[in-house]
């Protein structure tokens, strides 16, 4: 592939020049500077190019994130009013669970008591 890529350019330079001859030399035999780009290491950080040598095997890895586990709550504590375990400082969930459903009764009674008292 390199090859074609090597032999198509001198066989632009021969047409050209056959067809044209005026703008061959003045094309093709100056001697323009043609700025070459810099090495990868001068346009890339050395960091950046920083990769594994080998690949890391199950044990290390799992050794590596043994320690991002999931941690033991410390703030437990009993519910005054019911006894079950609730976070400090935060409602109990068995307590507000009845509340709310005395709440939702009173209201569907309350709501079924107005409709029939609504004279027509």
């Amino acid at each position: 592939m390199a090859a074609i890529a090597a032999i198509i350019p001198r066989q632009l330079v021969a047409i050209s020049s056959a067809l044209f001859p005026s703008f061959s030399s003045s094309i093709f035999g100056s001697s323009w500077s043609i700025p070459l780009l810099p090495s990868l290491r001068d346009i890339i950080p050395p960091f950046l190019l920083a990769v594994p040598k080998k690949k890391v095997s199950h044990s290390r890895k799992a050794m590596r994130s043994a320690n991002k586990g999931l941690k033991d709550k410390q703030n437990l504590v009993h519910c005054p009013g019911c006894g079950a375990a609730k976070l400090a400082h935060h409602l109990c969930p068995h307590c507000y669970s009845s509340i709310n459903r005395a709440w939702k009764s009173k209201s569907r009674n309350d709501g079924s008591a107005s409709a029939m008292e609504v004279p027509s």
